[in-house]
C-alpha cells in the first residue's frame, strides 16, 4: 500500500510535467478552435483537460493495459458526449441530449452515403473530441506509464501539424506556445533520466547542476522559438512556405475522395472546404457559397473564370477522365502540339492579357478565361486521358491571398453566322471524350430533340437547348433543391419529375450538357467562377458567391464556347456576339502555322501592380528577377549572415577556450582536454573517481592507447602535487600523447553512439 501510495503521490515523471502536457494540450485545442472548423468548439478544452488527467492517472496506477483501455474508452466517451450534447442541445436532459446527437449521427451517415453534404454538424464534433480525448490520452499515459516523453510530443505535435497544414488561418501563436512547453518537458525528462544515471553510479547529486540544465534548457527554448519566428518573418520564410503550401496536395486529394463527407462544412479558411474545384463533382441538393472576396481580375470586359471541366457523366454528377499532368513553366505555351483547345480562325479571337489577384488560397486551383495561351507562373495541366486537351489546370505552388498572376489569352469575337458554319468536323479526341452518351436515357434524348426539331445547325440546336433551360418556366432556380434519390438519375429528375424541377447550376450544366451530347454536339461541364463585379479602377470582383457550374460546346475552327443554361444568370457574356453577318473567314491549312501573338499587342493592356505568385515571370517585364529571384537573394543574405555570426561565435569561443588553456599548468592542461573530449564521446570521468581509476577505465575502453593515456595522467598528479614546474620535455610528451588521443576518442564515441542506435531498435 505504502509503494501505491508513493506511486500516486510522487510519480517519476513528476507533476511539472503534467502542467506542461495540460499546457501543450489546451495549445492544440486553441488551435483548433482558432481554425474554426465548426461554430461550436467550446467543449474541446475541457474535453482534453479530463484526458490528461485521466492518462496520467491510470499511468500511475498498476493497472495491465487490458483493464486500462476500456476503462479509457468509457470515460472518454461519457466525457465527449457529455461536453458535445451540453453544447449543441443544452436545452434538453442528460439522456435527451443523448438521445439527440444519436438522431444527428444517424441522419448524418444517411446523408453521407446517399448523397453527401449533410446539414447536421454535432457528428463533426463527436469526431473531433473522439480524436482530441485519444490523443491527450495516450500522450499522457505514455509519460506516466512508460516515461516515454518523445512519444507525448510527437503524438500532440503530428495533431498540430495536421491542424495547422489543413487550414489556412494564422496559427504560429498557439505554435509557439506548444513548441515552448514540449522543449520545457523534454527537458524535464532529459533531467530526470540524468538524475537516475547519477543515483545508479552513487554519484552525489550537485543541486547546482540541475538548476544549470534548467537554466540552458529555458535559453535553448527560448532561442529557438526567437529564430523560428524570424525565419517566418523575413525573406527565407519564402521557401519554408513553398514546402508548407505542398500540403495543399495533400487535402486536395481528401476533399476529393470525400466530398459528400466534407462538403456540408463551410470554412472558407480550409483546405478541405468551401468551394470544390476538385476532379470531380456531385449533385446534393444544396449549394453553399458566401459573399466572402475570392479574387480580382483585370481584364477588358466581364469574363468567366474556368478551373476544371468533366467530360464523363455517372448519374449523379460528373467526374474528369483519368488524367495525366503536364508540367508547364511560366510563359511556355499550354500546347506545343496539335489540340482542340485552340481554334484555327484567327480573325474571331482577340488576344488580351489578363491578371489575377487572389484573395484567398483556393488550393492549387488556378483560373483562365478564353482560350488560355501561356500562363506567367509555374503549372500543371491534367489531360484526360493523355489526350491534349484541358481537364484542369492547377498551380505547381499554390497561391496565397494577395499573390497574383498573369495570363495571356483568346478572347471570343465569333458571330452566330459563323458558328452557324462550323460544321460537324469534329477531331477524334473530341469525339472520343465529348460526346460519350453512355447513361442517357430514352426520354431524355426526346426531348432534346424536340427542343431542337427546328435546329438546321449544331450552334442552333445549341442555342435552342440552352434557351429550353434557361426560360422554360418549369424550372426554378434555386440553392437549395430536391436531391434525386438513389435509383434515380440526375438530368432524368430534375428534367421529368413534378419535384425535381428545382435546382442551380450543376443541374442546368448537367442536363445541358447530357441533352447536347443526345444530340450530336460535344460538350463538357465546366467549373470556376461567372463575372463579377466591375470596380472602380476598372477591374473585376469576384465572390465566393460567383462559384458556378456550366456548359460548353464545340465547335470546329472555334473550339469551345459557353452556352449559360442556368436560370438566373444572364447569358450576354456567352453568347455569340459581333456582326451576324460576318460568315466563317478561311481557315488556316495547319493549325500549328496559327500564332495569337500576330494579332495584337497585349502589353496594350495595363495591369495592376498585383504581387507575382512565386516562381512567376513579370510577361510585360520578362528579364526583372521574379519573387523567387528576390527571396533566394535574400534568402543568401539572412543564411549568410547567420553562417558568419555562427563562425564568429565558434572563433571566440575557441579562442576563449586556447587562451584559458594556455594559462593552465601542461599537466593540467592535457588532463583537462583528456576529460572533455571524452565527455563528449560519452565516457567522461564519475565525480568520485579519483585520477588513476579514470584513466585505468578508459585504458579498458581504448586498450591499444594506454601509454598516453597513462602519460597524462601522471603529468596531471605530478602537476598537482609535485609542487614544481615541468621541463619543457616533459611539456612536450605530455602534448604528444594528448594529440595522439584526439582520433581515438572520437572513434569510441562514434562506436557507442552507433550501439545506442541498434540497441534502441532492437
Amino acid at each position: 500500500m505504502s509503494d501505491l501510495r508513493e506511486r500516486v503521490l510522487y510519480p517519476k515523471a513528476g507533476w511539472l510535467s503534467l502542467g506542461l502536457l495540460i499546457v501543450m494540450a489546451l495549445a492544440l485545442t486553441w488551435a483548433v478552435q482558432g481554425a474554426e472548423w465548426l461554430d461550436q468548439l467550446e467543449f474541446l478544452p475541457p474535453v482534453a483537460l479530463w484526458a490528461i488527467l485521466a492518462g496520467a492517472v491510470l499511468g500511475v496506477l498498476p493497472l495491465r493495459v487490458v483493464g486500462t483501455l476500456p476503462i479509457a474508452a468509457v470515460a472518454g466517451a461519457a466525457v465527449v458526449l457529455w461536453a458535445i450534447g451540453g453544447e449543441y442541445h443544452p436545452e434538453l436532459g442528460q439522456v435527451a441530449r443523448v438521445e439527440a446527437l444519436r438522431d444527428d449521427l444517424v441522419g448524418w451517415t444517411y446523408v453521407v452515403l446517399d448523397t453527401g453534404y449533410p446539414a447536421e454538424l454535432s457528428p463533426y464534433a463527436i469526431g473531433l473530441g473522439a480524436l482530441m480525448w485519444s490523443t491527450a490520452f495516450m500522450a499522457a499515459y505514455a509519460v506516466y506509464r512508460h516515461n516515454r516523453v518523445l512519444d507525448a510530443i510527437v503524438l500532440l505535435g503530428a495533431a498540430m501539424i495536421v491542424n495547422l497544414s489543413a487550414t489556412f488561418t494564422d496559427l504560429f501563436g498557439h505554435l509557439v506556445l506548444f513548441v515552448i512547453a514540449a522543449l520545457l518537458l523534454w527537458l524535464r525528462a532529459a533531467l530526470v533520466d540524468r538524475q537516475d544515471g547519477w543515483q545508479r553510479r552513487r554519484v552525489n547529486e550537485n543541486l547546482e547542476v540541475p538548476a544549470a540544465i534548467l537554466r540552458s534548457g529555458i535559453v535553448f527554448a527560448g532561442t529557438s522559438v526567437v529564430l523560428a519566428w524570424v525565419l517566418t518573418s523575413v525573406a527565407v520564410a519564402a521557401p519554408l512556405t513553398s514546402a508548407w503550401r505542398s500540403f495543399d496536395g495533400v487535402w486536395t486529394t481528401v476533399r476529393d475522395q470525400f466530398e459528400g463527407a466534407f462538403g456540408g462544412l463551410t470554412n472558407p479558411q480550409s483546405r478541405i472546404t468551401g468551394n470544390s474545384f476538385g476532379s470531380s463533382f456531385t449533385v446534393s441538393g444544396t449549394w453553399i457559397s458566401n459573399d466572402d472576396e475570392a479574387l480580382t481580375v483585370s481584364a477588358s470586359r466581364p469574363v468567366y473564370l474556368r478551373t476544371a471541366t468533366y467530360d464523363l457523366y455517372n448519374g449523379r454528377g460528373f467526374e474528369r477522365t483519368e488524367s495525366t499532368r503536364r508540367p508547364v513553366a511560366p510563359g511556355d505555351p499550354l500546347f506545343t502540339v496539335p489540340s482542340p483547345e485552340r481554334p484555327t480562325e484567327v480573325e474571331a479571337f482577340e488576344l488580351e492579357r489578363i491578371a489575377i489577384q487572389m484573395h484567398q488560397t483556393l488550393g492549387r486551383n488556378l483560373f483562365t478565361t478564353g482560350v488560355p495561351l501561356s500562363i506567367y507562373a509555374p503549372i500543371l495541366i491534367h489531360e484526360p486521358a493523355g489526350q491534349p486537351v484541358l481537364g484542369g489546370i492547377e498551380a505547381a505552388n499554390p497561391i496565397g491571398p494577395g499573390e497574383g498572376y498573369q495570363v495571356d489569352v483568346a478572347l471570343s469575337q465569333v458571330t452566330a453566322a459563323q458558328l452557324a458554319l462550323a460544321g460537324e468536323d469534329y477531331p477524334p479526341v473530341v469525339r472520343d471524350l465529348y460526346l460519350d452518351t453512355t447513361g442517357t436515357s430514352e426520354a431524355t434524348a426526346e426531348l432534346a430533340r424536340q427542343v431542337t426539331a427546328g435546329a438546321t445547325n449544331p450552334y442552333e440546336r445549341a442555342e435552342a437547348l440552352a434557351d429550353f433551360l434557361h426560360t422554360d418556366e418549369r424550372f426554378t432556380y434555386a440553392t437549395t433543391a430536391p436531391a434525386p434519390p438513389p435509383d434515380r438519375d440526375l438530368v432524368d429528375f430534375f428534367l421529368f419529375d413534378e419535384n425535381g424541377r428545382t435546382g442551380y447550376c450543376q443541374y442546368y450544366a448537367s442536363a445541358m450538357v447530357v441533352m447536347a451530347r443526345s444530340v450530336g454536339l460535344p460538350a463538357r461541364v465546366a467549373v470556376g467562377f461567372a463575372p463579377g463585379e466591375r470596380q472602380e479602377d476598372d477591374t473585376f470582383l469576384i465572390r465566393e458567391a460567383n462559384a458556378h457550374a456550366w456548359a460548353e460546346v464545340y465547335f470546329p475552327g472555334y473550339g469551345w464556347q459557353i452556352f449559360e443554361a442556368t436560370k438566373g444568370i444572364n447569358p450576354q457574356f456567352t453568347r455569340a456576339t459581333g456582326d451576324p453577318t460576318v460568315t466563317r473567314p478561311p481557315r488556316l491549312d495547319d493549325p500549328r502555322d496559327f500564332e495569337f501573338d500576330d494579332l495584337r499587342d497585349p502589353a496594350a493592356n495595363p495591369l495592376p501592380s498585383f504581387d507575382l505568385v512565386e516562381g512567376g515571370v513579370d510577361a510585360a517585364n520578362p528579364d526583372a528577377p521574379t519573387q523567387a529571384d528576390q527571396a533566394r537573394t535574400g534568402n543568401a543574405l539572412l543564411i549568410g549572415v547567420l553562417v558568419l555570426g555562427a563562425g564568429a561565435f565558434v572563433w571566440l569561443r575557441f579562442r576563449h577556450l586556447q587562451r584559458r588553456w594556455q594559462l593552465l599548468p601542461a599537466g593540467d592542461r592535457a588532463w583537462e582536454r583528456l576529460t572533455l573530449a571524452a565527455g563528449r564521446a560519452g565516457v567522461g570521468p564519475r565525480p568520485s573517481e579519483t585520477i588513476y581509476e579514470y584513466s585505468g577505465w578508459l585504458e579498458e575502453q581504448l586498450p591499444r592507447h594506454t601509454e598516453p593515456i597513462r602519460t597524462v595522467a601522471d603529468g596531471k598528479v605530478w602537476q598537482s602535487y609535485s609542487g614544481r614546474r615541468m621541463t619543457a620535455a616533459a611539456t612536450s610528451r605530455l602534448e604528444r600523447a594528448w594529440a595522439s588521443l584526439r582520433l581515438p576518442l572520437l572513434g569510441l564515441g562514434i562506436r557507442r553512439w552507433l550501439r545506442s542506435l541498434v540497441r534502441r531498435r532492437d
